[in-house]
């Protein structure tokens, strides 16, 4: 491992889901899906459950809507606070 590495602390992906509890996200699963909505809860193994959830086109127009759902973290390719795909 390089001093580097060594020197560079990230945080752990569960610390970082913290921050975005009660937030707006937007998740890339399996399948070339993409999800908003408002995490509600997760758990260690990235579960995620989603309230006001919608399936978004390529353009992120809302294609389809939810309301709450369960999203296994084995589909899950990557999640983003709103805040910060804007």
């Amino acid at each position: 491992m390089s001093n580097k590495a060594q020197q560079l602390k990230l945080p752990s992906p569960l610390k970082v889901l913290s921050k975005m509890v009660n937030k707006v996200v937007v998740a890339r699963l399996k399948g070339d899906v993409v999800v908003r909505g408002v995490l509600s809860i997760y758990d260690s193994c990235m579960n995620l459950v989603l309230d006001d959830a919608e399936e978004l086109d390529k353009a992120g127009a809302a294609k389809m809507k939810y309301g709450r759902i369960l999203i296994r973290g084995s589909q899950v390719i990557y999640i983003s606070s709103e805040e910060a795909a804007a």
